[in-house]
């Protein structure tokens, strides 16, 4: 009985990564804010950040921890390709930061009403590329190889999904989580 017990809280811990409702469910969509504490280590190991999707086909948004109080971010779409920014400063190893990302994920496909009157160019713009800032400053930004599907889970802190590069936690805290709508 001990065994089981232990057991469940093993597998309650290591998947401890919390599932949110994709953006096009509940018509919420727009960029995702996490205000993260850093965790004072610097393994340089991918710790995921946000994951999006099911197995095979998913985007893990990715800090990598380094020695001297730096670090770089990065995604990973899952079968095509992963993409690194620069090393950047942090203010300390364990800072409270704030990351926003911009994946397709996150908004509605660009012919759904919701847009209202944003230009065609904005909505395409956000439909086809992906943005990650730290602290309001740019630290990557390119075009994605495929847009995820309508429905895909969102975890946060945690990557349930496996791939091949990004490991399956990210060891500090996550602080706050916000969309812009």
């Amino acid at each position: 009985m001990l065994g089981l017990a232990q057991a469940r809280f093993l597998y309650a811990f290591l998947n401890r990564g919390e599932a949110h409702p994709a953006p096009s469910q509940h018509h919420t969509f727009g960029p995702l804010t996490l205000r993260l504490k850093l965790p004072g280590t610097n393994a340089g190991i991918p710790e995921p950040l946000c994951s999006i999707g099911e197995p095979g086909r998913a985007s893990l948004i990715f800090i990598r921890l380094l020695k001297g109080s730096r670090a770089k971010v990065g995604v990973e779409f899952w079968g095509n390709e992963l993409s690194e920014g620069d090393v950047f400063q942090l203010p300390a190893a364990d800072a409270e930061i704030e990351v926003t990302c911009y994946v397709p994920a996150f908004f509605p496909s660009a012919d759904d009403p919701v847009w209202g009157a944003t230009p065609a160019g904005r909505k395409n713009q956000l439909v086809r590329e992906y943005r990650i800032l730290v602290d309001g400053i740019e630290r990557l930004h390119g075009s994605t190889p495929y847009v995820e599907p309508e429905g895909s889970p969102l975890y946060i802190g945690a990557n349930p999904l496996g791939g091949s590069f990004v490991s399956n936690l990210f060891t500090g805290k996550v602080l706050a989580v916000k969309r812009a709508r």
